[in-house]
C-alpha cells in the first residue's frame, strides 16, 4: 500500500519506549507518544496472511506485530507515568 501524506500527518512523534531485549540503534519495535494524545509504533510488517485475519481494516489503516515483551515494557511505563502505579 502506498502512503499518500495528509493533514493528519501533521503531528510531532515523541520517543516513549522501546523492546526492551533490543541492543544499540537496530530496528526494533517503538512506540512514539504524539502531541495530538495518540499513538505512533514502529513494528515488523506482516503480509496478507495476516491482513486478511483482520477486520474492518480501511484503505487508510496498517498494522503490525509487537511482542508481548514490548507491550508488557510499554504498559508498566504508561501505567507508572500516568497513575504513578509501579507494576514492576
Amino acid at each position: 500500500m502506498e502512503h499518500t501524506p495528509t493533514q493528519d500527518d501533521d503531528l510531532t512523534a515523541t520517543f516513549f519506549i522501546k523492546d526492551p531485549d533490543s541492543t544499540g540503534s537496530e530496528g526494533c519495535e517503538t512506540f512514539y507518544e504524539t502531541d495530538r494524545g495518540s499513538w505512533v509504533v514502529q513494528g515488523k510488517i506482516r503480509g496478507p496472511q495476516v491482513a486478511d485475519q483482520l477486520v474492518s481494516l480501511a484503505d487508510d489503516e496498517t498494522y503490525l506485530e509487537v511482542s508481548g515483551r514490548t507491550m508488557d515494557a510499554f504498559v508498566r511505563k504508561y501505567v507508572k507515568e500516568n497513575h504513578g502505579v509501579d507494576l514492576t
